[in-house]
């Protein structure tokens, strides 16, 4: 609303300037021109998003908007947390972040790996205020923050650690050749030997599923095909070491001692 900005375009607006860091500003340009903004609006908005928050406290101190003061107050308490506790090497403030528009009341956050060895964050969260009492709808206002992480950035950045680098976090990989139920059953007898098991289901050739094996690592794989099912049977491939074993589905609980583990 500073800048110029009608509520009926605030949500577009936020979420576009989002992307402030990740595309370039002809770009931002383009897409706040595209919702109705007059160049004057939109360079004002540019020159906004890009202060710090010492050119912010400064810039909005005598500001007339209380959704403003209130914001900045929320930051400059938030910061002095931060100090206190000798976290502040660890946060950035970053006034063109955007989460869950619909339903966060306050401060959003985060979360990054420190090295840059991913781009993109690991988790996120932020405060909401009022989503509690929508459900409870007693008429009270109950304060919360969450978080969640993401499973898939977690692994990724797992895989790059040097502890994690020279064993693979599963056992076994099956193959299904047009077997993919008889294979979730393989599966779950193998998880109860104690395997760390993992199933092709995305429908992927043979070679890319081998290679994605190699590639992780996996000591050993199964290609689970409608003759191993018939013939209640399947063969073990050792990746490391390039030989096939062949196992009987009715002596599967000698597997471990078959491969000597």
């Amino acid at each position: 609303k500073e800048a110029g900005v009608e509520d009926k375009d605030i949500s577009s607006v936020i979420t576009i300037l989002d992307k402030i860091k990740k595309i370039s500003r002809e770009e931002i340009i383009n897409y706040l021109s595209e919702i109705g903004l007059s160049m004057g609006v939109i360079v004002l908005l540019l020159e906004y998003f890009t202060l710090r928050m010492k050119e912010i406290n400064k810039k909005f101190k005598y500001s007339s908007n209380e959704l403003v003061i209130e914001g900045i107050n929320e930051i400059n308490e938030l910061e002095k947390y931060i100090i206190g506790m000798g976290i502040e090497k660890y946060c950035m403030f970053d006034s063109s972040l955007a989460r869950g528009q619909d339903y966060y009341t306050g401060n959003v956050f985060e979360v990054y790996e420190a090295n840059g060895v991913l781009t993109s964050s690991i988790g996120g969260g932020g405060r909401y205020d009022k989503m509690i009492g929508e459900f409870i709808d007693d008429g009270e206002m109950y304060p919360a923050v969450g978080v969640s992480f993401g499973l898939t950035s977690l692994y990724e950045l797992l895989k790059t650690r040097e502890e994690f680098s020279n064993d693979s976090l599963i056992d076994i990989y099956i193959i299904p050749i047009n077997t993919n139920f008889e294979s979730l059953i393989l599966g779950e007898k193998l998880r109860d030997l104690g395997f760390k098991v993992d199933i092709e289901m995305t429908n992927k050739k043979i070679k890319k599923s081998l290679d994605y094996a190699n590639k992780e690592k996996i000591p050993y794989v199964i290609i689970y095909g409608e003759d191993e099912v018939n013939g209640k049977k399947f063969k073990l491939k050792d990746m490391f070491n390039n030989k096939e074993i062949e196992v009987s589905l009715d002596n599967i609980s000698d597997l471990k001692k078959v491969l000597g583990i």
